[in-house]
């Protein structure tokens, strides 16, 4: 084993650089012979001796630099518990409520960590006042959102003044809780003492529901009682195309959402404020 002074680095002498070089060959030799020997027996010997000196030889150098450089004076070596004790181990956390670092270092503990502040004399904080919301914009014209906000009651007002303002005059059924009315439209030119009506318009929202054939079949029926050969179908909702195809073979006109648009767009200004007014609930 190589013997230095306390406190001095050790570096390996040519010798021993020469014999590791030396030991890497010979291990690398004695592979070679042990690979070889599957086919010559008589290899197996040398390539045995050949490997065990590479291996002493390797093992002896580096066993020396080991030593050699980890410990060159053992006096000086320093168990990690002691440094621990004297304040050079690991950083530790700071007390609550000072600075892990100086202020003018660019990075300091309390950023990452939420330290408790020392109370200080505040006064109350003020509550925080209350913001009105802002004022609702007035609807000042037929868009396919108002039907969404239009009850059920004042969607049977507005297809009734709707009709009305065709010509007709109006003989309204309500449907109770169910919500929808039957309208009976007679003709105003029609001869005195008629009680024949021209047509009759079933109305109801279904909001949230397609219109199908099941829900033509009561408007359907009506105009059969009384021999109708006109009927009309009104929701805000829209119609499937079985609906629609049912209704045009039976004399149906579907009116959904999109029709009543197309239908009060073609009131007059007057006409179209007066049927506003009515889907706002406004008399």
């Amino acid at each position: 084993m190589v013997v230095s002074k306390p406190g001095t680095q050790v570096k390996p002498s040519v010798v021993h650089r020469s014999l590791f070089a030396i030991g890497l060959l010979a291990v690398a030799i004695g592979m070679t012979l042990l690979v070889m020997s599957g086919k010559d027996r008589s290899l197996l010997p040398a390539g045995a001796a050949a490997l065990l000196l590479g291996v002493v030889l390797v093992g002896s150098y580096l066993i020396n630099r080991l030593q050699a450089e980890a410990f060159v004076d053992p006096l000086a070596f320093e168990p990690p518990w002691s440094k621990l004790a004297r304040g050079a181990g690991p950083p530790r956390l700071p007390a609550p409520g000072k600075l892990a670092a100086a202020p003018s270092t660019p990075f300091t503990l309390d950023k990452l960590i939420d330290f408790p502040a020392a109370p200080t004399a505040s006064r109350p904080a003020q509550p925080a006042r209350s913001v009105p919301p802002p004022p609702p914009v007035a609807q000042t014209s037929w868009t396919p959102a108002l039907f969404d906000q239009v009850s059920a009651q004042q969607f049977d007002a507005v297809c009734e003044a709707l009709f009305a303002q065709g010509g007709f005059e109006i003989r309204g059924q309500s449907h109770g809780t169910a919500g929808g009315v039957t309208l009976w439209l007679y003709s105003r030119h029609a001869q005195q003492g008629t009680d024949s009506p021209a047509a009759v318009a079933w109305c109801k929202q279904w909001s949230g529901q397609p219109v199908g054939v099941r829900e033509l079949h009561p408007l359907l029926d009506l105009m059969r009682s009384r021999q109708l050969k006109r009927g009309t179908c009104a929701t805000s909702s829209i119609c499937s195309e079985n609906a629609r195809t049912f209704a045009k073979d039976n004399g149906i006109n579907l009116l959904d959402r999109a029709g009543l648009l197309a239908l009060i767009a073609g009131r007059t200004p007057a006409q179209q404020q007066a049927l506003l007014a009515l889907a706002l609930g406004k008399r």
